[in-house]
């Protein structure tokens, strides 16, 4: 049984691209996903889609410097499709901390199981839902669909001009977007917790002697916890918009590519 060469070369790119993408990636990139589980599972990934893009990938370079530079690309490709899609769930996160903030929550700080940094409590509720959504809907399933099509560019990953190009436009377009999605989620709550700062402003300006700021602030709490649990079931449509927006990103990039 001879060793072919190209297969193992087209399973090692797909293996770095993969494990680019699930260390960043919402739901594969979890800090609850371990590490051995997270490197198992883009071994799997691999060794599906070798057959399939051994006509993209070609046969390996036979200089060490080509090799590398050609591997690190492939990590920088996957981590660019995973951190991206990230970033886009993290509108979530986004969303909980201005809630935080309003709601006098934002100095309670709490370790997140998921990420490496602290945060707010609804901004790790709001990350929790918003991944079990993006995950309900199949955006991992996309994720992963935008994985075996970026092969099919082969080994033109697109030239610098072509990504100095795009790259900026991408970005502010996600931006953008990111920030909409945010406001989406927040806006609900955020609007009752405004009028209810301006009642309470209100009362504060007509009657000086009551300390209402003390006396209404669990009164602000719990008004902002009914408005963000009537707020809940529209997270299903906006977590629907996060994964089509996923998916346009993804659709943007695969173009840089060339595809």
């Amino acid at each position: 049984m001879s060793f072919d060469l190209e297969w193992f070369w087209a399973f090692l790119v797909a293996f770095v691209r993969a494990s680019g993408l699930a260390l960043v990636a919402p739901v594969f990139g979890s800090r609850l996903v371990p590490a051995p589980l997270r490197v198992g599972l883009s071994a799997v990934i691999a060794l599906a889609l070798a057959p399939l893009i051994q006509p993209y990938t070609g046969t390996p370079p036979t200089n060490w410097v080509p090799l590398i530079a050609r591997l690190a690309g492939e990590a920088i490709l996957g981590l660019l499709m995973g951190y991206g899609v990230s970033l886009i769930v993290g509108a979530a996160v986004m969303a909980g901390e201005v809630l935080d903030a309003m709601m006098g929550f934002n100095l309670m700080q709490v370790l997140n199981p998921v990420s490496t940094f602290p945060t707010t409590l609804l901004a790790q509720f709001h990350y929790m839902v918003a991944m079990t959504l993006f995950a309900l809907v199949d955006g991992h399933h996309w994720l992963l669909l935008a994985l075996a099509r970026s092969f099919e560019a082969g080994n033109e990953l697109g030239s610098l001009s072509a990504w100095s190009d795009a790259s900026l436009g991408m970005a502010v377009r996600l931006g953008g977007e990111v920030l909409m999605l945010c406001l989406q989620i927040a806006a609900p709550a955020a609007g009752v917790l405004l009028v209810v700062d301006s009642a309470m402003a209100a009362v504060s300006r007509a009657v000086p002697q009551i300390p209402v700021w003390l006396i209404g602030m669990p009164a602000k709490i719990a008004v902002g916890m009914v408005a963000l649990g009537a707020s809940l079931p529209g997270l299903l449509g906006i977590s629907i918009r996060m994964t089509d927006l996923s998916v346009r990103y993804l659709e943007q990039l695969l173009r840089v590519l060339g595809l």
